[in-house]
Order: structure tokens, then C-alpha cells, then sequence
């Protein structure tokens, strides 16, 4: 015989720990976040050379190169490419968000963050 109160207690309980466990991940903040949204303006003039590949070298070489110590390399335009989607949402700003999870150091300014955002939503041009 199953006693109510007792029974309905632990109920409570794992329901409270589903939904404790369900919502820690959102408030943690350990990852990427939404897609900024970010368009490719007609005159637009940011490309790898003026804009890439300095942003790349001033912020993102030091871990994200090849042998370095974290993933996904990003030392050619390709590899940039490829990745575009997760660089958009860990380190870009547009209309529907401000990514700051990369670097760690939160150092890029939002305005270069737009920029970043601006030159990937045009297919990271050369």
C-alpha cells in the first residue's frame, strides 16, 4: 500500500530536480549563444584582408590555431568559413544578439563584434 503523502513528497521532489536540471544549462552560460542576425549590407567594404584576418590575429590566434589549444582552428579563410555559423554565435554582434563568449577575456569591443557579425553574414568575403 502506497501511503499519499509520502508518496506525492517524493514526487515533488524528482519533479523539482527534473526541472532544476532542465533549467541550470540556460542559466549557466557555458557556450554559445543565438545567432546575431546580422545582414551583409550592399556596401558593405569588410574582407579577409582588411578586416579577417587582423580581427583573427588580434583575438582568436592565440588558441585557435593549428596545434593550438582549442578547436576549431582558425588559420585560413576556409576553416573560417566552415565555422562561421559557431564564430557568429560565440563572438558576433547583430540586431538579435551580442555574442561575447569568445575570446574568453570578453576583450573585442561590441563595435568590432558588428563587424565580425557584418563580414560573416557576407560570406566572409576575401
Amino acid at each position: 500500500m502506497i501511503h499519499t503523502a509520502s508518496y506525492t513528497g517524493r514526487l515533488r521532489f524528482a519533479l523539482w530536480l527534473v526541472l532544476l536540471g532542465l533549467l541550470a544549462p540556460a542559466c549557466a552560460g557555458d557556450g554559445p549563444g543565438d545567432a546575431t542576425g546580422s545582414v551583409c549590407p550592399t556596401d558593405s567594404t569588410l574582407t579577409y584582408a582588411t578586416f579577417g584576418e587582423p580581427f583573427v590575429a588580434k583575438y582568436c590566434s592565440s588558441c585557435h590555431r593549428a596545434g593550438g589549444p582549442e578547436t576549431p582552428t582558425l588559420s585560413t579563410i576556409d576553416q573560417i568559413r566552415a565555422n562561421s555559423d559557431v564564430i557568429d554565435r560565440s563572438a558576433a554582434a547583430g540586431p538579435k544578439a551580442v555574442n561575447s563568449y569568445m575570446p574568453e577575456n570578453g576583450s573585442v569591443p561590441e563595435a568590432e563584434r558588428r563587424q565580425l557579425g557584418e563580414w560573416l553574414a557576407c560570406g566572409a568575403p576575401e
